[in-house]
């Protein structure tokens, strides 16, 4: 299970993913009606933008802010071994968004040969605290089949060992075509893809398996195919029909009681 904790009132929930995200016209043999693509869309959670960010190229070579907002967490924290009358600490503030410091130490060091790499990635905020149970993880990603003017750069978290007390941050990579990028607030920032720590093996199947697994295809298709037997059977309608989709939903904390 993924766990989550906004930042603040104002901040925005994950979100499960969606079937599809453009809005087509007319005819047939868009991507978003083919069943795994579908799938692949609506598969795991969206993070989306808290508020609106707005970036712009400069001549000289990478990119400033031109609208962030910084948000303010409405909690502060006490720890739980601390005397009753103890005050609460300030407040965290977050950013929406960040650069690489040319400069960088912590938390780790930029080398000057790498920094020109670096000009054109950022870190934004998801305003979320994100945790998981044990042995399972969350790969940040960028959301399937979207060309948009950034793009996300994958990573995966060890959300259950590691507890961060702050927001998770995705890092993006805005695209030097584009002049002027703009996130509105609401717009799908990321994808959190729930994943498990396991040994998976890939193992090529022997000739008997692999028989075994031809037959099936074919009585399959015997089965589910229109039309006369042949190398090309339609089996429109028949894999979206008997698919098994992974479902997605967040919950809202519980009212204390």
């Amino acid at each position: 299970m993924l766990h989550f904790r906004r930042f603040c009132a104002d901040a925005l929930a994950p979100a499960p993913a969606r079937d599809a995200y453009i809005k087509r016209g007319g005819g047939r043999g868009w991507p978003e009606q083919c069943p795994p693509v579908r799938a692949s869309n609506a598969y795991g959670f969206d993070v989306l933008a808290s508020v609106d960010i707005e970036f712009r190229r400069e001549a000289a070579g990478g990119w400033s802010l031109t609208r962030t907002d910084a948000l303010t967490a409405d909690w502060g924290w006490v720890p739980e071994d601390a005397p009753p009358d103890a005050e609460a600490a300030p407040p965290q503030v977050q950013e929406a968004a960040w650069f690489w410091d040319e400069n960088q130490v912590l938390p780790h060091p930029i080398a000057p040969e790498v920094w020109p790499l670096l000009r054109d990635q950022v870190k934004v905020s998801t305003f979320l605290y994100l945790t998981t149970d044990p042995g399972e993880m969350v790969l940040f990603t960028d959301l399937p089949h979207a060309a948009r003017a950034f793009r996300v750069l994958p990573a995966l978290v060890e959300t259950d060992t590691y507890p961060a007390s702050y927001p998770w941050h995705c890092v993006l990579e805005l695209d030097r075509r584009h002049e002027h990028v703009r996130i509105a607030r609401g717009e799908p920032l990321c994808r959190l893809l729930p994943v498990r720590r396991a040994e998976f093996v890939a193992r090529e199947m022997d000739d008997d398996a692999f028989g075994a697994f031809f037959d099936r295809g074919q009585a399959w298709l015997a089965t589910h195919g229109k039309g006369p037997p042949g190398p090309m059977m339609d089996i429109t309608g028949a894999y979206g029909r008997l698919q098994g989709r992974a479902k997605f939903r967040v919950e809202s904390c519980p009212d204390p009681e």
